[in-house]
């Protein structure tokens, strides 16, 4: 699943009204002790769990942000940082209403931002073993990989 800003927000206003909304917005934004203030711009494509084993397509100079939905995924990167660079360290986002406030659950999402540098094609990869406390994770589980080709900006 990928979306700007623009759509993520009008989905989820409707759904969460206004200030739990623009509360999630600005966590998926990249608004984190970890990676700082959102970023002026161009717009940022967000991709999320779902779009892994997929291609996805930016513009060189575009902010790419990778959310996945637990704490358990650790990001290796990008496979050519002089293609696509990674923008600091993973950063933890607002837990969901819908996950339980119970330790160990691993249901609270983190954010990875990347730039797109030059046009050219990376690969970024994650890996995780556990997909909940004392739950390992089936083999189709364990992996996110995301291509993702940059093209020139026009």
């Amino acid at each position: 699943m990928i979306r700007t800003h623009a759509a993520l927000r009008q989905a989820l206003v409707p759904a969460l009204g206004g200030g739990a909304a623009a509360a999630l917005i600005a966590c998926t934004a990249g608004a984190s002790a970890v990676t700082g203030p959102h970023r002026a711009g161009p717009s940022a494509v967000v991709v999320h769990d779902g779009a892994g084993s997929h291609t996805v397509t930016v513009k060189a100079g575009q902010r790419l942000e990778v959310v996945l939905d637990s704490t358990y995924w650790n990001v290796a990167g990008s496979s050519r940082p002089g293609v696509l660079r990674q923008d600091g360290e993973s950063a933890v986002l607002a837990r969901s209403a819908s996950c339980p406030t119970l330790p160990g659950m691993g249901c609270t999402p983190i954010q990875t931002d990347f730039s797109a540098l030059k046009p050219g094609v990376a690969v970024i990869t994650a890996s995780r073993t556990s997909c909940g406390e004392a739950l390992e994770c089936a083999p189709g589980q364990r992996n996110f990989t995301l291509k993702v080709t940059v093209r020139a900006a026009k």
